[in-house]
């Protein structure tokens, strides 16, 4: 999902760019760390093996301080240029779905695994005071039902497409006249949407022994019911993606609603003037104008990794950065892309 090659160097020149600049902080909205990919499911991984044909793909889990520790030797780059830059400015992050075990208990011992020591850890939200503006910094998930806890279904189904499904793919024999590529899987949005996906790569034979051992992993792992998993027809499952693909709507209706005041943000931070999540894999912007000509932001930051929605269309690659700047009684937001030479997306500038 990130090569440190391409996306670690990114991040390394925005850390060279912002400790040029007195007074910066770089604050990190959550899902920068993928650990719930790297937990297997706890039950079933045998027996989808058995069911596909493969080899025994059950794993030994590893403690929070050993993926920290992996993470951080498969992504030199990215992780020296945090430590780096922790060094000389306050560097905060904020925990998201993907990464919440470092929100807890032992988030502390598992940044420094990462040797990100001098890291501020925000577990639920960071709240920002700059002139006369509040700034809101959330992942996001905390609104998301199938995301907001471990226990919700997304852990779950993170886990079984990395662990299950992929595996399972990198296996097959090559097929005459059809692609098949593995990380296209990694990088679907909403994740559920690898059903459909896969139908279209596989034989429908095979296609129906995959979903049918696909279901039933699902099912002993509490994403699905018996019965829900015994109704999941083709259609079924197309109904939940369409529900699932609308949840950057649902999110940037409810963070309207927040910066209106109509709806308190999780957390109960102070009434924002700029709100900023993540989580959806979609960029947004919006601006809420409110009484007296008042105008509030609201952003979501998208994704880092590509972001693909089906079997062959092209890969976004868009690698957003969100800089916010005020002095006296003026706030100013640029949204940028730093692949393409920090080509400008969206602006604000808003008085008080």
């Amino acid at each position: 999902m990130f090569h440190d090659a391409t996306q670690g160097q990114r991040l390394a020149d925005l850390c060279t760019e912002l400790t040029a600049e007195e007074g910066s902080e770089l604050v990190l909205v959550g899902d920068i760390f993928d650990l719930t990919s790297m937990r297997p499911p706890k039950k079933g991984l045998d027996a989808f093996a058995r069911a596909v044909d493969m080899p025994a793909l059950e794993k030994p889990p590893r403690s929070l301080i050993e993926m920290c520790q992996a993470i951080r030797a498969s992504n030199p780059i990215a992780l020296e240029a945090l430590e780096a830059a922790s060094e000389e400015m306050p560097v905060t992050f904020v925990a998201g779905n993907h990464d919440r075990l470092l929100g807890g208990p032992e988030g502390r011992s598992g940044l420094d695994a990462l040797g990100l020591a001098k890291v501020r850890l925000e577990p639920e939200l960071a709240t920002r005071v700059l002139g006369d503006f509040v700034l809101v910094f959330q992942h996001g998930h905390v609104w998301d039902p199938s995301n907001a806890t471990e226990t919700g279904g997304g852990d779950v189904m993170t886990g079984v497409l990395h662990n299950a499904v992929l595996p399972f793919l990198r296996k097959l024999q090559p097929r005459s006249n059809v692609h098949i590529d593995p990380d296209r899987i990694v990088l679907l949005r909403p994740e559920e949407r690898a059903v459909p996906v896969l139908e279209r790569w596989l034989p429908p034979h095979l296609f129906r022994r995959f979903l049918d051992a696909f279901l039933e992993l699902l099912v002993d792992n509490g994403y699905l019911s018996r019965m829900l998993a015994i109704l999941a027809t083709r259609d079924r499952i197309r109904e939940r993606l369409k529900a699932d693909d609308d949840l950057w709507e649902r999110s940037g209706r409810v963070a309207l609603e927040c910066l209106e005041g109509r709806r308190p943000i999780p957390g109960r931070p102070p009434p924002p003037d700029v709100l900023v999540l993540g989580h959806t894999h979609v960029l947004d912007w919006a601006v809420q104008d409110g009484r007296g000509g008042a105008q509030r932001l609201y952003a979501n930051l998208g994704s880092w990794t590509g972001r693909v929605i089906d079997a062959a269309g092209p890969v976004d690659h868009t690698l957003p950065a969100l800089t916010i700047d005020a002095r006296e009684r003026t706030l100013r937001a640029e949204l940028r892309d730093l692949n393409n030479r920090g080509h400008v997306l969206q602006q604000f500038e808003v008085r008080k």
